[in-house]
């Protein structure tokens, strides 16, 4: 049987999960299961356990879409470890199919949209539709079954048609059979330890709480839910605006009613499964603010009305608080300065109890970095969630190199891989050259384009001036030629500051701009999958010298480009 803790607190809740680690089950050499929703929640709960169990050390925390599918392959036959179906190799696969569509009124709109026959435009719209055939697997199962039927007649349900024509190996299809499986098996013969936990998981697809209530009939199968209600409160409703209408009247809290429908349904689909429920309530109190709007949540009630009269705000009562900030910059000082009077105010609170949430954290988190490092008192600071070129300056860089060619080679643009310390490295530049190489190309004018082929296939005038090949090529003339007599040669005049140990950091600044000129030729030629793998890393040679820090960084650059190819080729994909 499935059972589920509610709580209204989550530490609550990984207590009660760490009080169950205690005790032994199963084989020791089998890792704990513990099934999470993001990176970000495994890392807290790592910690959280080894504070208290003293170690936290043979646990996975494994996806419920990776766990589901690993139950898939394990369980039955020639399920592949890798779903034909998942959403980078899915992209593939459609992106070949969307080349081989005949001419008819169905795929007007795909065909349209490729009409210029440019890979990268069709890879994006594969990458779109694969994104949404993933959630229609999770979400929309009927839609499935039904285009399956051939009960409908759209493009995307003929895409699909086409797909399953090939490799019908998808979630919706094998649910039914690992469901029976499930049912004929016992503990032994499921491949899995004896217990599995899930833990800090807003939300789940049907099909998949459905495997997990399954696999309670054959293990431990323990739900710990954060739930801000201890009552049934799925009929709470709010009243829309200027409702005044008696028959209207809220019922339960407006705040849980207006934010709380995901977990609201949430939970409903979990209580379909009819679990053995465990409830760990805690009373918040009504001390502030805070503690009153948590309280009010928890018993389902609103305050402000008869039966529940509002309670008077405190003057120092700053459990909650509304800033109104000019911009984002002035928003992360502020959240600063209210951190710093926390910790001062609140014994025993420490930066790791601390979470600051925002829907877009790649656009405060430079901000953050900024404020929280350079500040009176520095405070601790780890952002999550952050894309890899965000996080790592070296990726950046190694994608911005990938951009090139089909960029005007600003000036700025390319200096600004100068400072990548991993090429610095590579091409024997030191950061004390670097003022001197931009003034140098700042004074031989140096802009924007290669050259005037360059600028000619922009579709502008085909001229050399202010291009790179001529400031590097007046550069290189004021070596060989004195350039104080203002004579020119073949129409460039020679730059005449260029003497002594400059020459040597010239010729390195000459190497670093053909390497990188060189990319246009070399990125823009196709070739197989397999070859750009190859390509690919040899430009990561060609331009980054890590460290032993960047080095973890390059190494997950390649992973990435082997996991890319690999995708492309269990999709028999080939570019030609």
């Amino acid at each position: 049987m499935l059972h589920v803790h509610y709580s209204n607190r989550l530490e609550i809740l990984a207590d009660q999960l760490a009080e169950r680690l205690r005790q032994p089950c199963g084989s020791p050499f089998l890792p704990e299961l513990i099934i999470v929703q993001s990176t970000g929640m495994a890392r807290w709960l790592s910690l959280y356990l080894a504070r208290r169990l003293g170690i936290c050390a043979q646990v996975r925390f494994p996806f419920p879409a990776a766990f589901v599918w690993e139950l898939f392959h394990r369980r039955l036959r020639q399920v592949p470890e890798i779903s034909p179906f998942a959403p980078e190799v899915l992209t593939w696969r459609i992106m070949a199919l969307l080349e081989t569509l005949e001419e008819s009124p169905r795929f007007a709109p795909l065909q349209a949209y490729c009409a210029d026959g440019n890979d990268s435009t069709r890879f994006a719209l594969a990458s779109r539709i694969a994104a949404l055939f993933d959630q229609y697997l999770l979400y929309r199962p009927d839609w499935i079954v039904q285009w399956e039927r051939g009960e409908e007649e759209h493009w995307q349900a003929e895409l699909w048609r086409r797909l399953v024509t090939s490799n019908g190996l998808h979630r919706v299809r094998l649910h039914g059979q690992l469901l029976a499986t499930l049912q004929a098996v016992g503990v032994a013969q499921v491949g899995l330890p004896a217990r599995v936990s899930l833990i800090g998981i807003p939300t789940m697809p049907p099909l998949y709480l459905e495997v997990f209530a399954a696999l309670a009939n054959c293990l431990d199968v323990q739900a710990f839910v954060l739930n801000p209600c201890q009552h049934d409160w799925r009929n709470v409703k709010t009243v829309p605006p200027g409702t005044v209408a008696a028959h209207a009247e809220p019922t339960g809290n407006r705040l849980l009613a207006s934010l709380g429908t995901l977990g609201r349904d949430f939970i409903d689909l979990v209580q379909a499964h009819q679990p053995q429920v465990h409830t760990h309530f805690v009373e918040p109190g009504n001390d502030t603010l805070l503690h009153c709007l948590q309280s009010d949540i928890l018993h389902g009630r609103q305050r402000g009305t008869a039966a529940w009269p509002a309670t008077p705000l405190q003057p120092d009562d700053g459990s909650v608080q509304v800033h109104v900030c000019h911009s984002r910059m002035r928003e992360v000082e502020v959240l600063y300065d209210q951190l710093v009077r926390l910790f001062e105010m609140v014994p025993g609170l420490q930066p790791a109890d601390v979470l600051v949430m925002t829907t877009d954290i790649e656009a405060y988190a430079p901000l953050m970095e900024a404020v929280f490092t350079v500040r009176d008192r520095e405070l601790p600071l780890s952002i999550a969630e952050r894309s890899p070129d965000a996080e790592s300056p070296l990726v950046n860089g190694f994608f911005s190199l990938l951009a090139l060619p089909d960029s005007r080679y600003a000036a700025d643009q390319i200096f600004a891989l100068l400072e990548l310390a991993a090429i610095q490295r590579r091409f024997a530049f030191e950061a004390r050259d670097l003022p001197l190489l931009q003034r140098r190309l700042r004074e031989t004018g140096v802009r924007w384009g290669l050259d005037q082929d360059s600028r000619a296939a922009a579709g502008l005038p085909a001229i050399r001036e202010h291009t790179w090949r001529a400031g590097l090529d007046r550069l290189l003339l004021g070596y060989a030629l004195p350039g104080d007599q203002g004579q020119c040669f073949a129409d460039l005049l020679p730059y005449e500051a260029v003497e002594g140990a400059e020459t040597q950091l010239l010729g390195r600044l000459h190497s670093f701009t053909e390497a990188t000129f060189g990319l246009a030729t070399t990125l823009r030629q196709p070739r197989p999958i397999e070859q750009w793998l190859v390509t690919l890393n040899a430009v990561l040679e060609q331009f980054f010298a890590p460290d032993e820090v960047e080095e973890l960084e390059v190494q997950a650059s390649r992973s990435a480009l082997q996991h890319l190819a690999q995708s492309a080729m269990q999709a028999s994909f080939a570019l030609a």
